[in-house]
């Protein structure tokens, strides 16, 4: 019992050390947004500049005086607007927000597969195409006997050789599972795909796409600060990042639309496309910080391609144009790795208190087994 009682205080030790690191890495996150609230219109105007002067310089100059003021009022109630927004907390909870929805788009996904797996059941009900003789049959049916196969509630699919740096899972893959039979079986025999469904919706398919057992922890943006667990906090800052990319996208896509009424821009790249860019997803073309040059396809018959800029503000242009923003990222980026290492640190050790708790519980339950259920 001693192990697993040093186990339980080298867990409580983290959350006794990250109550004490938390009140500065919070300050640092603060400052490092009042930094970027300071130089946020300073960053857009700047962006507006060489997408005004070097891209389309022939509708700046044929805007009007009153539309280009309107232009510049417009743009400064934007970032008015967007650096309100720009604060720990609401960071935060545009992060445990944007973790719901990428949950909701999960379990939707997992339902129209099994919607598609019923259907294919459905269609398969019918009795099997009759083949000449000496034919071979290839299905991808279970290897295994479905009636046989209790569900098990605790299984829990992925997508494999998936993660992404936001947590969202990727696509699933097609099921390998159908209602078809073994090479060499015989279909009378074989269990049908709706053998997976049965009368009460409960299914081994649906057990696979319940929740996991860590998954049932509490969100860390539900929270009032931040979480003394290392593992959540890591996913609080990988949040906190990304919901924070979000909101600077948000702003620029808010930016191309005034930018497209005014006359100064002649197309508006959709929501997507920006989101793509920082993702990576696209090639741009080189182009002065904060703004985005891409080649769009085309139809044929209306000219094959077009060259279209808007602006989209990154952390990273932002940071290499202020040096004391990444001066102050530096600082909650070293937190951020002591945080990582500590994580890693309480995997482990909660992996250690399970196999130690898993193994009291055997040697408790020994005793209370039958004789001929005792392990040899």
């Amino acid at each position: 019992m001693t192990s697993l009682q040093d186990v339980r205080q080298q867990l409580d030790r983290f959350g006794e050390q990250l109550q004490g690191t938390n009140p500065d890495l919070y300050r640092d996150l603060a400052l490092y947004l009042q930094v970027l609230r300071d130089g946020l219109l300073n960053s857009v105007q700047q962006a507006c500049f060489h997408l005004a002067t070097r891209f389309y310089p022939d509708r700046y100059c044929g805007l009007e005086a009153e539309q280009r003021q309107s232009l510049h009022a417009e743009l400064q109630e934007l970032v008015r607007r967007a650096s309100s927004l720009l604060t720990v907390e609401q960071v935060a909870q545009l992060a445990g927000q944007g973790a719901r929805e990428r949950q909701l788009r999960r379990r939707q996904r997992q339902q129209e597969w099994l919607a598609q797996l019923r259907k294919v059941s459905e269609e398969e009900d019918g009795s099997p195409p009759s083949e000449p003789d000496g034919s071979i049959h290839l299905q991808g049916g279970l290897p295994i006997s479905l009636p046989h196969w209790p569900v098990m509630p605790s299984l829990h699919l992925e997508s494999a050789g998936e993660g992404h740096a936001d947590g969202e899972p990727g696509p699933i893959r097609e099921s390998p599972f159908s209602g078809d039979a073994p090479i060499g079986a015989d279909p009378a025999e074989t269990p049908q795909a709706d053998s997976l469904l049965d009368e009460n919706g409960d299914s081994l398919l649906d057990a696979f796409f319940e929740e996991a057992p860590g998954s049932t922890l509490p969100p860390p943006w539900n929270e009032a600060g931040l979480p003394r667990d290392p593992v959540g906090l890591l996913v609080w800052l990988d949040g906190f990042e990304q919901a924070l990319a979000r909101r600077l996208r948000n702003l620029s896509h808010a930016t191309n639309v005034e930018l497209l009424r005014a006359g100064l821009c002649p197309s508006l790249l959709p929501l997507s496309l920006l989101q793509a860019a920082l993702e990576g997803q696209l090639e741009p073309l080189p182009a002065p910080a904060n703004l985005l040059r891409l080649q769009v396809p085309l139809a044929p018959e209306a000219g094959g391609q077009l060259e279209s800029v808007a602006v989209l503000l990154r952390l990273a242009d932002l940071e290499l144009e202020q040096p004391r923003l990444r001066t102050c990222r530096s600082r909650w980026q070293r937190h951020r790795q002591e945080v990582r290492r500590m994580a890693e640190q309480h995997r482990r050790l909660q992996r250690r208190l399970q196999m130690l708790e898993a193994e009291r519980l055997w040697h408790q339950d020994i005793p209370s087994l039958p004789l001929s259920d005792t392990p040899p």
